[in-house]
């Protein structure tokens, strides 16, 4: 799978080192050194930020009003499903304007191009997509993002690409409305009617906005959307979980227990919240058959030293031993004390006979002094 990168007007090289394609590319490598996944790993690694970061790639900036806490990060972030034997890398991204403030719908023209692109190369299906163009295209002042993109980078290529529907296309006020809709054309409408009844706190506050679609031609090909966890003791947690399974209940509270400095009593401090991502297939028709709980790691568990230990139980001692190299490599040159935990977020599917492997998220600005602490 070769892409075709296009170049910005002025000729520079989406991949040249000063932009977030170069942050991208840069990222990528290290993670695929860190974990040995080949010789081929960079190329493709090229070949992904070509395609994904197409027409804005040479940007070092957003150029918005940003909130305070979201100033100067990068539009994208690295996620590492710790499989055995190879992880999966993983990157998420927002596409922007080639210049100046993006808008969602400048995302929506980006992200689409990039998704044409990867459709011409087979490493997307666009059907159920093109199926939902019309609800999600943005067309209020109230969109969140527009669309954003997610895909697995391996040395063969890209797999595994998801799009990320802005629920706010609307307004703030339709979400529901459009989401419902959607399930219902893509074949899931008695599912939203089991979560309508079943989840009403977590339908009735659709954060984080995304509904996302796996681009497979596949039956196991997931819809998925986003629920905020407003509760705040693990037994609300899993009042909430029982109604999918008793597994998903105790799979939760071993994460909570696990991943929490504070265990389950963490839920009850000020700040960013757990998710609840609710998982339908063709196996899920009248009922999701899956459920994702993503915790704030780093703020769960601040220090990367015990952050480690808390993930031996989930965590293969390889890849342990390569968590932390990386806890090293993107330890802050001039931070005080200990190093961070460099995962803000860490996730797992809640409904398996067997654990399912377990994610964790890093900031592209921690992976990319990662990558520059090695060279």
């Amino acid at each position: 799978m070769t892409a075709t990168a296009r170049t910005p007007a002025d000729g520079r090289p989406p991949t040249g080192p000063d932009g977030y394609a170069g942050q991208a590319l840069r990222g990528l490598t290290y993670l695929g050194r860190l974990f040995d996944l080949g010789p081929r790993f960079p190329g493709a690694a090229r070949e992904a930020v070509e395609t994904l970061f197409a027409g804005w790639g040479h940007r070092t900036s957003r150029e918005i009003d940003e909130p305070r806490a979201a100033r100067g990060q990068a539009p994208f972030e690295f996620s590492l499903v710790l499989h055995e034997p190879d992880p999966e890398v993983r990157i998420f991204l927002r596409p922007l304007a080639s210049e100046g403030p993006t808008t969602a719908a400048d995302s929506w023209e980006q992200g689409w191009r990039a998704l044409r692109a990867l459709e011409e190369q087979g490493a997307a299906t666009l059907t159920r997509a093109d199926g939902l163009r019309d609800l999600f295209r943005p067309r209020s002042d109230r969109a969140a993002f527009g669309l954003c993109i997610a895909a697995t980078v391996r040395p063969t290529g890209i797999t595994g690409v998801k799009a990320y529907f802005d629920t706010m296309a609307a307004g703030v006020d339709d979400n529901r409305r459009i989401v419902g809709e959607a399930m219902e054309r893509l074949g899931h409408g008695t599912a939203w009617h089991w979560l309508r009844d079943n989840d009403p706190a977590g339908v009735a506050h659709l954060i984080p906005a995304f509904l996302a679609l796996d681009l497979a031609d596949s039956p196991q090909a997931r819809i998925k959307f986003y629920t905020t966890v407003q509760e705040r003791s693990g037994a609300e947690v899993g009042s909430r979980l029982d109604r999918l399974s008793p597994t998903a209940r105790r799979t939760a509270a071993a994460l909570l227990d696990s991943l929490s400095a504070d265990g389950p009593a963490a839920l009850t401090a000020p700040g960013t919240r757990p998710t609840l991502c609710w998982n339908l297939t063709d196996d899920g028709r009248e009922r999701p058959d899956d459920a994702t709980l993503y915790l704030p790691f780093h703020r769960y568990t601040p220090a990367g030293d015990e952050a480690l230990e808390r993930l031996r139980t989930y965590v293969p001692p390889a890849h342990l031993r390569r968590l932390a190299a990386f806890l090293t490599h993107s330890a802050p040159d001039d931070a005080p004390g200990p190093a961070p935990n460099p995962f803000h977020w860490a996730a797992t599917k809640l409904h398996r006979p067997a654990p399912a492997p377990l994610t964790l998220y890093a900031p592209a600005a921690v992976v990319d002094r990662a990558s520059r602490a090695v060279g």
